[in-house]
């Protein structure tokens, strides 16, 4: 919310604990497990790059030089 505040956010957005502004402190608050699990399924944490049809990942495992000089 702000720097230096603390607030537990339930999966839907409400806030169910906090916030603490500024201060020293444990926020503390009962969760439903089948919400979390819920939310994390709706989740799309790799968003629009999960898409092997367009998107993927090559690696070059040959040795690099780390400067490279030109005449």
């Amino acid at each position: 919310m702000n720097p230096g505040d603390s607030v537990v956010i339930a999966p839907g957005g409400e806030v169910v604990a906090g916030p603490m502004r500024e201060e020293a402190g444990i926020l503390y608050c009962d969760i439903d497990p089948e919400k979390v699990r819920v939310a994390k399924r709706a989740l799309d944490v790799t968003g629009h790059y999960a898409r092997p049809d367009i998107f993927t990942l090559q690696i070059n495992t040959k040795p690099q030089s780390p400067i490279e000089f030109q005449s």
